[in-house]
């Protein structure tokens, strides 16, 4: 009797372990999405002639060159590359802060001036008869 339910408790228990040795394991995958953006978007915008001198409206006759509009508008998918709203971007502005640190005029061969944003864009008006120049900002602190 004892040899009986000796047996008949350990043979499912061998039966137990040998299955549980020779299955296939379970295999768990893990899948983690990440949205990387690019650096640089290539992007167009298509704008009539009124838009742009809506757009224009938004300065004052008084504002200086160097005065600057933020306009905001939608960004959308359009083939292979973005499309800018044309409509969302005419419909308002904000005055946007000059950049501040030291800027530089420069011409093709040298820099001729350096100061702030604002001087160096009415250095650049004073003499754009006689050269072409640029202003280019320098992050040296």
């Amino acid at each position: 009797m004892k040899t009986k339910l000796f047996l008949a408790t350990s043979l499912p228990l061998w039966a137990l372990a040998t299955w549980s040795c020779f299955r296939s394991p379970e295999v768990k995958t893990i899948t983690e999405e990440k949205i990387v953006y690019p650096e640089k978007v290539e992007a167009c915008v298509s704008l009539t002639k009124f838009q742009l001198e809506k757009m224009l409206g938004a300065f004052d006759e008084s504002d200086h060159a160097s005065e600057m509009m933020r306009f905001k508008s939608i960004v959308k998918r359009d083939g292979n590359g973005w499309r800018i709203s044309s409509t969302h971007l005419a419909r308002g502005a904000e005055k946007y802060p000059l950049p501040e640190g030291r800027f530089f005029v420069v011409d093709a061969s040298f820099i001729d001036y350096s100061g702030k944003y604002k001087d160096c864009i009415e250095y650049a008006e004073l003499y754009k008869k006689y050269h072409e120049y640029i202003v280019v900002s320098s992050n040296i602190k």
